[in-house]
């Protein structure tokens, strides 16, 4: 399969982490930072059950001015991102880079048809396979293949 093929064709749930940082909704900031910083990861899922209510990442955190001396005691679900957007694990894997570029987003949460979350999507996620199974694509690409140098390289 090609490159383009693969990108039509692979399914979310072939390249996603089956798991992250799930904390239920009413944790707090302090509790969710310190999973974060425990586990040396960007980004939270934040769960009613097993249904995504919201995201918290370190933009999230940038974006609200939340230092190291915010008050860990305020509920995450006051500051995270609520019903942020979410792929399907039986989505192809496309559909999720389009979301990504035209959001900017770099996490996306997976669930199932159930609305579950089984998992997170990353770009990272995506780089890494890609990467992996079509590294003579990936690694042979100019950085924009439209664009032609007018003069020789070096001069």
């Amino acid at each position: 399969m090609d490159f383009e093929a693969a990108l039509k064709n692979e399914k979310i749930r072939n390249v996603m982490v089956p798991r992250g940082i799930q904390v239920q909704s009413g944790a707090t900031y302090g509790d969710v930072i310190e999973h974060l910083q425990d586990e040396e990861k960007f980004c939270a899922i934040i769960l009613a059950g097993k249904k995504v209510q919201g995201i918290f990442t370190e933009r999230d955190a940038l974006k609200r001015g939340l230092l190291p001396q915010a008050d860990p005691d305020t509920a995450i679900d006051d500051i995270m991102t609520k019903n942020p957007i979410v792929v399907q694990e039986e989505d192809h894997l496309i559909q999720a880079i389009r979301l990504m570029d035209t959001g900017r987003y770099r996490h996306l949460p997976v669930v199932n048809t159930q609305e579950e979350f089984v998992g997170l999507l990353s770009v990272r996620d995506v780089v890494y396979y890609l990467a992996e199974n079509y590294p003579d694509e990936v690694y042979n690409l100019p950085p924009d293949i439209h664009k032609f140098s007018g003069a020789p390289e070096g001069a």
